[in-house]
């Protein structure tokens, strides 16, 4: 029995430090794409970023 509660405690540290990693990864992204791209629409996160990584190209090619 103590060894099932033992295995039960590490895997509830290793969910709970799995989700502070999550956590800080949603963090981290957003700080980021305020970094590249400050001016970018309330839109989704992945839609923001391609847009503002494709401007430059997109300039380019109308050039």
């Amino acid at each position: 029995m103590k060894l099932f509660l033992d295995n039960l405690f590490f895997l509830g540290e290793i969910v709970s430090l799995a989700g502070l990693a999550v956590g800080a990864w949603l963090v981290l992204r957003e700080s980021l794409i305020g970094i590249v791209c400050p001016d970018r629409k309330n839109s989704g996160l992945a839609v923001a970023l391609l847009a503002c990584l494709a401007h430059p190209f997109r300039r380019a090619v109308r050039i």
